[in-house]
């Protein structure tokens, strides 16, 4: 916690939209540039933020192309069940995330007909980019570098206006609570999908259970289903039953 109330809101903002300049922290404090790279350097110092030329980021998570290979077989393996889930003439909602690129993957190669796939993520859309079989939407909005995924007013607004069959959404942490993300941008859009659509999976590998991250986008019962590999332990199934949703290990 910062006892200087501009550093306490600057640290608020950074979170929030996970990457500031300096000249928007400039124009929304109404102060020099000196003052506020004298405040970023306080910053970094908590641990939590890291400067770069220009503006400052959060350290929320680490970096997606480190990520991916994480559990990478579980995820395949969750992926080719989401794929058996598809239907002719389905349209879903893909979020961003190292597990829902597995589905994009599976997707791509299982040469799937006549399916609409919606995505924030900029390395799914990348994967389907050429796959005629697909009809391939791209929500917009703000990129955050750290997961490639769109977000802000853009991406909430389209996700506010659109209604689908199915929504695979990924989560950083499941607890009695409900999901979690680092990313209070991620998790804005993330709890737009899951009211977007008749049906939400989460997807999970079983490192994510017991795991809470910074901001909570839904409770336990908002799932369908959620789809997880075989780490996962009976008293995690008990627990998704009460509330409602089914735990799918595979």
């Amino acid at each position: 916690m910062f006892t200087n109330k501009r550093l306490e809101k600057a640290s608020e903002l950074i979170k929030q939209r996970g990457t500031v300049s300096v000249q928007e922290l400039m124009d929304y404090f109404q102060v020099s540039d000196m003052t506020i790279r004298r405040d970023l350097q306080k910053l970094e110092a908590s641990g939590e933020f890291q400067r770069f030329h220009g503006g400052i980021r959060i350290l929320d998570e680490t970096p997606l192309d480190k990520r991916e290979t994480v559990q990478l077989d579980e995820k395949k393996q969750i992926a080719q069940y989401c794929l058996n889930l598809l239907q002719p003439k389905d349209t879903i909602i893909l979020d961003s995330g190292t597990t829902t690129y597995q589905i994009a993957i599976a997707i791509a190669e299982a040469q799937i007909r006549d399916i609409t796939v919606i995505t924030s993520s900029l390395t799914a859309a990348y994967r389907l980019r050429e796959q005629e079989h697909v009809s391939l939407v791209m929500c917009g909005g703000e990129l955050r570098h750290s997961s490639q995924s769109f977000v802000g007013s853009v991406a909430r607004d389209f996700f506010e206006n659109i209604y689908v069959n199915k929504a695979f959404i990924a989560t950083g942490g499941i607890t009695e609570k409900g999901f979690s993300t680092t990313s209070f941008a991620e998790a804005e859009i993330k709890q737009m999908m899951g009211k977007a659509s008749a049906e939400t999976y989460v997807v999970a590998d079983s490192t994510k259970f017991g795991n809470r991250s910074l901001n909570f986008f839904a409770p336990l019962s908002q799932a369908h289903q959620v789809i997880a590999d075989s780490g996962v332990s009976d008293e995690w199934r008990d627990m998704l039953r009460e509330h409602g949703t089914e735990l799918v290990r595979v």
